[in-house]
């Protein structure tokens, strides 16, 4: 069977990509069509293209350009004919230069090659435009312009990294911690995470790991 999309509240759904859950996209139903956040692996075009079938995707918005989210977003774009769209701090590197924004080596040299197929950015995102319904937060730390997606209608928080889920259950998570040389700045990471602790979240959607339901995630950060 096709990979299929779980859906995790109104409009939005979960596709996990490989290895299962620890690498996701999620695709956001907005006004004008689909958005898919985050695109993965290289490896990942297969998954991504039985998750969009029949789909109307108007646009592709990552949170950030680490090469396990942008790994197929060449692709992704190619694919679709969505333009892209991301962060104005790292749209630059992603589009000529380096993406390596790890202060580790592990990441330099194992995370940031991931991300050797390269196309224009259509879209520079701010803090504060809207992607789908969503208001585009700021999350510096794990990268330099690490963005996350807000919907406060129903506190539904949509990021990229950490802390990391990997229990089915929302209300009863297990962390999977990741090395600090995986982050650009992991004192600006943790402040980063309390920034958006303080949204209070209802559920939190994560391209890393399971959702969690807020007060849980909330406590993972703060606890």
């Amino acid at each position: 069977m096709p990979p299929a999309l779980k859906t995790v509240a109104d409009g939005v759904h979960v596709g996990a990509l490989f290895p299962r859950h620890l690498f996701n996209t999620v695709v956001v139903e907005g006004p004008a069509g689909d958005v898919v956040i985050d695109a993965g692996f290289p490896w990942s075009a297969g998954r991504l293209a039985g998750f969009l079938r029949g789909r109307d995707v108007v646009e592709h918005a990552v949170t950030h350009a680490h090469g396990d989210h942008v790994g197929s977003s060449a692709w992704l774009c190619a694919h679709t004919g969505a333009p892209l769209a991301m962060s104005a701090v790292e749209a630059d590197g992603f589009e000529h230069g380096s993406v390596a924004w790890h202060s580790g080596a592990i990441g330099r040299r194992g995370v940031a090659p991931l991300a050797r197929q390269r196309r224009p950015v259509d879209r520079r995102l701010a803090p504060g435009d809207a992607v789908a319904g969503f208001e585009v937060v700021a999350q510096p730390g794990h990268s330099p312009g690490l963005l996350a997606f807000w919907r406060a209608a129903d506190r539904l928080l949509v990021v990229g990294d950490g802390p990391i889920n990997v229990a089915a259950d929302p209300a009863a998570p297990r962390w999977l911690p990741l090395p600090a040389g995986l982050h650009h700045d992991p004192a600006a990471t943790e402040a980063s995470r309390r920034a958006m602790a303080a949204l209070e979240p209802a559920l939190v959607v994560s391209t890393h790991g399971h959702p969690v339901r807020g007060d849980r995630w909330i406590r993972g950060i703060t606890g």
